[in-house]
């Protein structure tokens, strides 16, 4: 699928079917009787699902901070490529080689707060 092409949505009409239309609807009406008949009250069911919510919060941040902080030490390296790419360049205008002062400056420029 590319970009300029049309999404058919068509499956989605409820004017096109109508019996299937109403098929859903009442299957879906008569799922959510036979959870309310259950007893617990809709508030309760929500609330029943804190727990796996949770879990999946704690595993989603426990996946995703390593990530960040890969990314981040990425581009603190790539930072630094930028700046000793920028002296050499200066270097090949200027008038002589940089000093080791000037290429650890480069390097450590990104690691002051």
């Amino acid at each position: 699928m590319n970009e300029n092409e049309r999404i058919d949505l068509s499956a989605l009409d409820p004017d096109r079917d109508p019996q299937h239309w109403q098929r859903v609807l009442a299957e879906t009406m008569a799922r959510v009787d036979g959870v309310l008949a259950q007893g617990e009250d809709p508030f309760a069911t929500i609330a029943g699902w804190r727990r796996p919510l949770l879990i999946a919060a704690a595993a989603a941040i426990a996946v995703l901070v390593p990530v960040e902080l890969a990314l981040e030490v990425k581009e603190r390296e790539a930072e630094q490529v930028q700046r000793l790419v920028s002296l050499a360049t200066e270097w090949e205008h200027g008038e002589g080689p940089p000093s080791t002062a000037a290429f650890l400056r480069a390097l450590a420029a990104g690691d002051r707060p």
